[in-house]
């Protein structure tokens, strides 16, 4: 990334004998930076050795001249394909491209992102294809915009086509913050939902559902009209709940823990039922069938 060249290049000093002006310092930096980006990526060596230089030397001026080179917050916008995405970017106008090789995304500003309108636009750049749009973040942090939108991408979007759309970051923190280290996160539901474990997958189904409405501060009337089921049926369940975990429905830390539990259950088996939704859709690779041998004469 072009932020992560700039950090890396020694700036000229005022006292360096080879920059004695203004432009001298800045043909020295101009230098410079075409010199990392040809060693980080050979594929750029070679558009300067034929014959780009000249423009790209002219490029790299005009972002130094300008005293702005990246502005104050950027989103990453991860894809799932790199088809044509350097159409996408001309579209988008201001942006970095992913290098060859590396998981395909982009780097925008943030503003591109902002509001209603912002939104709108992203979504119809991005049409038919699977996107996550990362939350804004300084220049220096883009690395985590892009972590984020790539985990997004991998729960949320699975492939490119006509249902596929754009997420945002933005409106799935509490998701990502529960599914961030998955290791613990199966933990905690080991450790909170234990209770559980020796039902039927119906029944904790229905208990689960019962316990996270309840949970999330519903009564009883509340709960009965969420799930689509009578009150008295609620008040059974709830029983039942009791009895599985007697005090710890009491303690506010490990009911805490145990909505936590619940809701990142629910974003797994959510994320797995997609791939398989995915998965039974694709077309089967075709079985040859046997040729019948021709007659002989």
């Amino acid at each position: 990334m072009v932020s992560e060249v700039l950090n890396g290049v020694r700036l000229p000093q005022c006292g360096d004998g080879r920059a004695d002006s203004e432009e001298d310092q800045l043909a020295i930096l101009t230098e410079l930076i075409a010199q990392t980006l040809c060693e980080r990526n050979p594929g750029f060596k070679e558009v300067l050795e034929r014959g780009g230089h000249q423009q790209v030397t002219r490029l790299i001026e005009n972002v130094l001249r300008s005293g702005n080179p990246l502005p104050d917050k950027v989103r990453a916008v991860m894809l799932r394909s790199d088809t044509d995405i350097h159409l996408v970017a001309s579209a988008l106008g201001d942006c970095l491209v992913s290098a060859p090789g590396e998981a395909p995304g982009l780097l925008i500003p943030a503003s591109l992102a902002d509001g209603k309108e912002g939104r709108a636009r992203l979504k119809g750049v991005l049409r038919h294809r699977a996107a996550v749009v990362g939350h804004a973040v300084s220049p220096h942090e883009a690395t985590a915009s892009v972590r984020a939108a790539s985990r997004l991408l991998d729960l949320a979007c699975v492939h490119d086509g006509p249902e596929a759309g754009v997420v945002f970051v933005d409106d799935h923190l509490s998701s990502l913050l529960l599914l961030q280290d998955e290791s613990l996160t199966h933990t905690l539901i080991a450790r909170r939902l234990s209770p559980l474990a020796g039902l039927t997958p119906e029944r904790c189904e229905r208990l689960e559902a019962t316990l996270l409405a309840w949970l999330s501060g519903m009564g009883a009337p509340e709960v009965a009209k969420a799930l689509s089921i009578h009150p008295q049926t609620v008040r059974y369940r709830m029983r039942q709940l009791e009895k599985l975990f007697g005090a710890r429905l009491r303690d506010p830390r490990t009911r805490f823990e145990i909505e936590m539990a619940l809701r990142s259950r629910q974003l797994i088996a959510g994320a797995r039922r997609r791939r398989a939704a995915v998965n039974r859709r694709r077309p089967r690779a075709a079985v040859p069938r046997p040729r019948t041998p021709l007659p002989r004469p």
